[in-house]
């Protein structure tokens, strides 16, 4: 499990126990990682604006409970994940920005994740790697990577999984 989702998965654990946030030196308390390497993950975090910092507390951006957890919709989404609208993510980066290569993936995307803007993770891989695409492993990690340093597509974890959003 990389240190990111190690950080996170404890934030969620301990914010029950520390409603107001979670102190930095508990994380670092609990979790088997350097004081450098939690204040990389926790900076890396606050950068994706997934939590916030405020007097040594960490909290979640968007708190969910576990009821919202239980009776979300069909496949489990939570309040944490906000889907961009079309328009503004064409206004971040422009068509001519992007290979041949990323506007036929972003179409294969959007065709996948139809009204529910979510396509799972294993779904979109396959389809980039067996599809019309035909990309190998590498190719398929450098264009879901490129197109989530655009800000095009954007990684998430559900409760029944991983997605992306675009």
């Amino acid at each position: 499990m990389s240190s990111v989702n190690l950080v996170l998965d404890k934030i969620k654990d301990l914010q029950l126990e520390f409603p107001d946030g979670v102190p930095v030196n508990i994380l670092l308390q609990e979790l088997n990682l350097s004081d450098e390497e939690l204040k990389a993950t926790l900076l890396s975090l606050m950068d994706d604006g997934v939590i916030f910092i405020e007097e040594e507390s960490v909290k979640l951006v968007e708190q969910v409970s576990e009821d919202d957890m239980v009776s979300g919709d069909s496949i489990g989404l939570d309040d944490s994940v906000n889907v961009s609208d079309e328009t503004v993510i064409m206004d971040e980066v422009k068509i001519e920005d992007l290979s041949e290569r990323e506007l036929k993936a972003l179409e294969i995307i959007k065709v996948l994740a139809g009204d529910s803007k979510h396509v799972s993770k294993y779904l979109l891989e396959g389809n980039l790697l067996y599809g019309d695409l035909k990309l190998s492993a590498l190719g398929t990690y450098n264009l879901i990577s490129s197109l989530e340093n655009k800000g095009l597509i954007k990684h998430v974890k559900l409760s029944d999984g991983e997605y992306y959003t675009i």
